[in-house]
C-alpha cells in the first residue's frame, strides 16, 4: 500500500514538473481572441476601430467547455477505504472544425497569420487522476492533465460519495449508487480563464467472472455548469497604441497622466468579452473491466441538449457535443 502511494506521488509529481517546464511559444489550438473582433458599426463598442464578436467567443467558449467538463470515468462502488487509485485517461471530443469562431479563434501553425486552417476536429485532452476512498463510501479525487495541441493544463478536484453499494439477494437486485460533485479548471493562458462545476449521480453494477476478473457497466446523469471570463484583450496586438499616442510623459510607469500629442484611438481597441455562463446536462454511459490491480474504463458521454436551449443568452445555435473517455489504472 504504501509503495504504492509512493509511485502514485512520483507520477503526479513528475507531471506537475512538466507542467512547470511547459514551452511558452504558441500551439496551433492555443485561443487568438485578437482575431474575435467586428468593424465598429457592427458591434456594442464606441469610440473603437473594432469590437469584440461576442457572438465568436460564446460559442468558441461554449465548444471547448465541453472538452473540459469533469469526467466521470468508473462504476459508484468505491473500492473500500484501504484502496488508492491512479490513473491515466484520455478524453476525445467532437468540435465544429468548420466554423470560422474555431478558424479565426486559434492560432495555427503560423502559415496563415489571419486564421487556424488545420483546426483539430477531435479536441484531445490526457491527464492524471489520483482517487482515494474513505470510510463510510467517500472518495477524494484530484487530477492534472494537459489539451494536446496547446500550452494549457487542467486541475481538477472531486469528492463522492457511494451512499448505496447494493447487493443482490435471492429474489431482488439492488445497485449500487453515488453521488459526486466536481470541478476542472483551466490554466496556461492569461487572457481568460475556464471552469467547469459538474453534479452527477451514478448507477452501477458489479458481475464477477472467475476468481480475478470483474465487469462493472455504469449510467449516470451530469449537470455542468460554466464560467468562462477574458481579461482585457487587445484586439489590435499588431498595432502599438504607446508609440501612435506618442506622450508628452515619456513613461506611463512614473503614475503621471499621459497626453498623447499624436493618435489615441488605439486604446480604444482593448476590450473584455461578455462573461459566459451556461448549464449544460449530459447522460454518460460506461463500463469499468478490472483484473487483479489494473482497471480499464470506457465512457461515452453526450448533451442531452443543445446548449441554446438550456441557455437563452446564448447568440448561435451551436449543436450537442460528445466526448469519448478513455482510461488505465492501478488499483491498490
Amino acid at each position: 500500500m504504501q509503495r504504492g502511494l509512493r509511485a502514485s506521488l512520483a507520477a503526479c509529481g513528475a507531471l506537475l514538473a512538466c507542467l512547470v517546464a511547459a514551452p511558452a511559444s504558441a500551439q496551433r489550438m492555443d485561443l487568438a481572441l485578437s482575431r474575435l473582433r467586428v468593424p465598429n458599426g457592427t458591434g456594442d463598442c464606441t469610440g473603437a476601430a473594432f469590437c469584440a464578436d461576442n457572438t465568436a467567443w460564446q460559442s468558441l467558449a461554449t465548444q471547448l467547455s465541453g472538452a473540459l467538463i469533469p469526467p466521470l470515468v468508473g462504476p459508484a462502488r468505491t473500492r473500500g477505504p484501504r484502496s488508492f487509485y491512479l490513473g491515466v485517461e484520455t478524453m476525445l471530443t467532437g468540435m465544429d472544425a468548420s466554423q470560422s469562431y474555431w478558424q479565426l479563434g486559434t492560432e495555427g501553425d503560423g502559415s496563415d497569420p489571419s486564421r487556424n486552417r488545420a483546426v483539430d476536429s477531435v479536441f484531445t485532452w490526457t491527464r492524471i487522476s489520483l482517487r482515494k476512498p474513505l470510510p463510510f463510501g467517500f472518495e477524494l479525487g484530484t487530477s492534472a492533465g494537459y489539451l494536446v495541441n496547446t500550452d494549457y493544463f487542467t486541475l481538477g478536484l472531486e469528492i463522492r460519495w457511494a451512499i448505496l453499494e447494493g447487493w443482490t439477494g435471492r429474489d431482488w437486485w439492488v445497485p449500487d449508487f453515488a453521488v459526486r460533485a466536481a470541478v476542472q479548471t483551466l490554466v496556461g493562458d492569461a487572457q481568460f480563464n475556464t471552469t467547469v462545476v459538474a453534479l452527477d449521480a451514478t448507477l452501477s453494477n458489479s458481475i464477477v467472472i472467475g476468481d480475478a476478473f470483474e465487469l462493472s457497466p455504469y449510467v449516470a446523469g451530469q449537470v455542468n455548469w460554466v464560467f468562462a471570463d477574458t481579461e482585457l484583450v487587445d484586439l489590435t496586438p499588431t498595432v502599438d497604441a504607446y508609440q501612435l499616442c506618442n506622450p508628452t510623459t515619456p513613461d506611463p510607469a512614473t503614475g503621471a497622466r499621459i497626453n498623447c500629442q499624436g493618435d489615441a484611438s488605439d486604446f480604444n481597441n482593448n476590450t473584455v468579452f461578455r462573461s459566459v455562463r451556461l448549464m449544460r446536462p449530459r447522460l454518460v454511459l460506461g463500463a469499468q473491466a478490472r483484473y487483479e490491480l489494473i482497471t480499464v474504463n470506457l465512457g461515452f458521454s453526450f448533451d442531452l441538449m443543445k446548449p441554446h436551449d438550456t441557455n437563452a443568452d446564448l447568440s448561435a445555435d451551436l449543436p450537442q457535443q460528445w466526448r469519448l473517455d478513455l482510461g488505465l489504472g492501478f488499483s491498490y
